[in-house]
């Protein structure tokens, strides 16, 4: 019983937000950064406009998310979407590691 009260609250206590029409202005690939660093292997996207995040979540860099390198096909993505001057929804859930206040996605939608 405490084991389902811990992750029904662990739960309620995530946030997530997505957020619309961002025009990518930069990708930053990652490789080794420093051994061990939480920015070895991950993809950072940069827009033309500031991310404004909710009061209630943990990320806190209003010009950057991240994207697992190991995601390939979100990484595709993201460089199909820079290429062809497309506007992406991403969604960000801060129970994903943090970047020094920078949230990783968990997805990114490429707009028409």
């Amino acid at each position: 019983m405490v084991l389902l009260t811990m992750l029904v609250s662990f739960f309620a206590n995530a946030t997530g937000q997505q957020i619309d029409n961002l025009t990518i202005t930069k990708i930053r690939s990652v490789g080794n950064f420093h051994v061990g660093s939480i920015y070895d292997d991950s993809i950072e996207l940069w827009f033309s406009t500031s991310l404004v995040w909710a009061e209630s979540m943990n990320c806190t860099v209003g010009y950057r998310v991240y994207i697992d390198a190991s995601k390939t096909h979100m990484v595709s993505a993201a460089f199909l979407a820079y290429a062809s001057g497309k506007t992406v929804n991403v969604y960000a859930d801060d129970t994903l590691p943090l970047r020094s206040g920078s949230c990783e996605i968990s997805y990114i939608d490429i707009n028409k």
